[in-house]
């Protein structure tokens, strides 16, 4: 019997398309959009980096910080893991009336 081949590996297409499907389950209608970007969202005076990628959820509705840190960070790690990604993913959240929001709405990427 031949030795198993291993699994592909997952691209940075794959990994945002299995964050946008696990984030679009998890928050359903208080999703308003996920963009990714190569700038730190907080702080995009600091230039790009090559290799991390950071994901910004837009939430609308009220919510609760720290559960959506938990819930947010919990989600990103777990595709991490599922697909053995190395490169740097950064997730955080926003409130879609935030200038964050607004920012990444026009100099993100969407990929919800």
């Amino acid at each position: 019997m031949p030795p198993s081949s291993p699994a592909p590996t997952a691209t940075r297409a794959d990994v945002l398309a299995m964050l946008a499907r696990r984030f679009r389950k998890h928050y359903e209608d208080q999703l308003v959009g996920l963009y990714a970007t190569q700038k730190d969202p907080y702080e995009p005076e600091r230039g790009t980096s090559d290799i991390g990628t950071h994901v910004v959820v837009v939430i609308q509705g009220p919510y609760e910080h720290w559960k959506e840190t938990d819930a947010v960070a919990e989600i990103t790690h777990n595709v991490l893991d599922e697909t053995d990604w190395v490169a740097p993913v950064t997730s955080h959240h926003v409130a879609h009336d935030s200038a964050i929001a607004k920012r990444m709405k026009e100099k993100g990427v969407r990929f919800d």
